[in-house]
């Protein structure tokens, strides 16, 4: 044993010394390209400063061409300032690294550090391009590089961008604090004017760990009072912070970043300061449906997330406590009711069929529910347990996947508290769909009714026991023409605010301001511009009980004018069904204040076998399958129902199904309304009087 240890110490004597024999290779900056093809980055060689000014939010890039054999050397050396809020990436593309993308692989060098250390990848011997890449979204920024060096060291690791640096914990060492104990939940959540989603604290990637910089990420700058301010100035009373702890982790304990956590806490101090209310809302579970961040999560200590499932409860739990804990501790007696707790945000089952749509009928969904109820009962007492002004602060509590249905499924019911009419319970709201890719363009009758069912329900079990419901996150996409937007705020606040009835509501925001994706951005971050002013004064009167009077001449401007698809052929061509593998959909939109209320759909079909079979059907809002067929009030004519789903068609014609008022309703709540079939051609297919 003693001379097996000697061997091993020798041979880590003799791979030390060989690394410090290895004379590291200093790079010529000069070689970095000065620009770029459109001069969106450039670089000065006297300075080494790296310039992005920029009028577009992708990423640009200068490149740093090498072909360099680094046979030698383990590790790439970055010393580097960042001159403000945001790092850079670089990518190094490597000559003989097939499984590498395009731009190779990328690091992040974040704005707190000054030197990064990237291991070199093992197999490959050529570095042929060093590519500076900005951050996205950022339009403008500067960095500089100050040394690279190649080297080879004993212990080739790459940087933790995320290492902590001993800052100690955040922790509220108030002994003792105002709070309005008389305040009732119904009179406090009917005061808290408009709310504003802030998600600056929220961005996560799956990509890389962007450590503390993580906010630029998303687009969001880095958050200051300034951001606040404009928000409060506007007209909103209530800051709402989804904040993505859980990606900021130093420990398995699930220990928070301090660093992090005093962000945080300037941003509620910051919107206190203004008299805003602020929601602290808990943990988001949909991240660990993304294969890439479970990934980081298995990897590092950094990350970590839950899911609603027997599974993985009892983990589950003892992160929501250990996240909890942490927020009790740091915002206790020094903060009075305008802070506020939320439990989770849209918690589901993130590896279940019916994650985002939990069925009262599934034995899966129903034991689910069961488990949400021990996660928010969890944080309810862990905020209790910490005593102060914590044991009477108002916690939201929020349904399966936020949904306005959870609030009202059979299986959903709130924890229990040690005081009384402390609770909210809260719900999302996106009665237009969400973002730009799924939401509807025209408003339809069915949202509106949908909107008058939510809150009749609410009425039976929240508002006749005087409990308050609020909206902590939703409403409209920009992709929606504005118009459609303030008639459906219009509608949704002509429920939300009638007598007997205590609700408010957060809208949801994001950095996506030229609506290029999701199209939520009503406030540029970087330059603090608004838009559709005429949507957010809607909702911030909304919110007050009142009307914002809109102008003739806008409203002229604005609003929509839809022609009648009656007679008019809805596909633009011939469909050839073969066997049940050429379905086509039709666009449910279409048939959105175009039609009569009740009416024919009308399908030319030519047959080409003496097996001709059609079927007609769609999705529900819950995503089940519906045939036509099988629907009341529908009458078939031009052929006949065979086995109970299905049309058989015996000769070319026209099929004619009747769709009456309620049916109407339905199918503008679908995406599409799908044919399929067999031996048939599809010629037309029109709504007839």
């Amino acid at each position: 044993m003693k001379k097996q240890f000697c061997f091993l110490m020798f041979a880590c004597c003799a791979a030390l010394a060989f690394a410090q024999n290895v004379k590291p290779f200093t790079v010529d900056l000069n070689d970095i390209d000065a620009t770029n093809e459109d001069k969106s980055m450039t670089y000065n060689k006297a300075s080494r400063i790296i310039t992005v000014d920029r009028d577009y939010e992708d990423q640009t890039g200068l490149g740093l061409w090498l072909d360099k054999d680094i046979s030698s050397y383990n590790i790439i050396r970055i010393k580097y300032e960042a001159l403000g809020d945001y790092g850079f990436h670089i990518y190094t593309c490597y000559k003989n690294d097939p499984k590498a993308d395009y731009w190779g692989d990328s690091t992040y060098c974040p704005s707190y550090l000054t030197e990064m250390v990237i291991p070199i990848k093992d197999g490959v011997t050529n570095l042929e391009i060093l590519n500076f890449m900005s951050v996205n979204h950022i339009r403008k920024y500067k960095f500089r590089i100050d040394e690279i060096t190649f080297e080879k060291v004993s212990n080739p690791q790459k940087t933790d961008v995320a290492a902590p640096d001993g800052t100690p914990p955040i922790i509220d060492n108030a002994t003792n604090g105002k709070f309005n104990d008389s305040i009732s939940a119904w009179d406090f959540v009917a005061g808290l004017g408009a709310g504003f989603h802030y998600g600056a604290l929220h961005s996560v990637s799956g990509w890389q760990n962007f450590g503390l910089d993580s906010f630029s990420w998303s687009g969001d700058v880095k958050p200051s009072k300034e951001v606040i301010q404009a928000i409060r100035k506007r007209g909103f009373k209530t800051l709402r912070l989804q904040v993505a702890s859980y990606a900021h982790l130093i420990d398995e304990d699930y220990t928070i970043d301090p660093r992090f956590m005093k962000i945080l806490k300037d941003v509620v101090d910051w919107a206190i300061e203004e008299d805003m209310y602020v929601i602290v809302c808990g943990p988001v579970a949909e991240m660990m449906q993304d294969e890439a961040y479970r990934k980081m999560a298995e990897e590092s200590v950094h990350f970590a997330g839950y899911s609603v499932d027997e599974q993985h409860k009892k983990e589950s739990l003892r992160f929501l406590k250990a996240i909890w804990l942490q927020y009790s501790k740091a915002f206790n007696n020094s903060y009075d009711e305008h802070l506020i707790f939320e439990t989770m945000n849209e918690p589901i089952n993130c590896f279940h069929e019916h994650d985002w749509h939990p069925q009262d009928d599934c034995s899966i969904c129903k034991k689910n529910y069961s488990i949400l109820k021990e996660y928010n009962q969890a944080i309810v007492d862990t905020i209790r347990s910490t005593g102060g002004n914590n044991t009477k602060r108002f916690i939201m509590v929020e349904g399966y996947s936020g949904a306005e249905k959870s609030l009202y499924s059979k299986v959903f019911s709130l924890p229990k508290d040690k005081v009384k009419d402390k609770l909210i319970p809260t719900f999302h709201c996106y009665p237009m769909g969400c973002g730009k890719p799924y939401s509807k363009k025209i408003l339809h009758d069915s949202v509106k009714r949908h909107l008058k069912e939510w809150f009749a329900t609410y009425d039976k079990l929240y508002f006749s026991k005087h409990i308050p419901v609020y909206m902590s996150e939703g409403l409209h996409d920009r992709s929606i023409p504005v118009m459609e937007r303030i008639d459906c705020l219009k509608a949704f606040f002509e429920e939300a605010k009638k007598p007997g009835r205590s609700c408010n509501v957060t809208m949801i925001n994001d950095a996506d301001f030229t609506c290029r994706w999701n199209a939520f951005g009503i406030l540029s971050y970087q330059d603090l511009k608004w838009y559709d002013d005429e949507y957010v004064d809607t909702l911030i009167y909304g919110c007050e009980g009142k009307e914002y009077p809109l102008s003739d001449e806008f409203v002229k401007q604005n609003t929509i004018k839809i022609e009648s698809i009656v007679g008019k052929n809805l596909i633009s061509e011939p469909v050839v069904e073969k066997d049940f593998d050429d379905g086509f959909g039709i666009d449910s939109s279409l048939l959105v204040r175009s039609t009569p209320a009740k009416y024919k759909l009308e399908i030319e079909v030519e047959t080409t076998g003496s097996d001709s079979i059609m079927q007609i059907g769609y999705n529900d809002p819950d995503l089940k399958w519906c045939d036509l067929v099988q629907q009341k009030n529908v009458k078939i004519k031009g052929g006949t129902l065979k086995d109970g789903w299905c049309i058989e068609i015996k000769k070319s014609g026209t099929v004619s199904l009747t769709i009456d008022e309620k049916l109407a309703q339905v199918f503008e709540e679908t995406e599409e309304i799908v044919i399929n079939g067999r031996s048939i051609i599809v010629k037309s297919v029109k709504v007839v009087e």
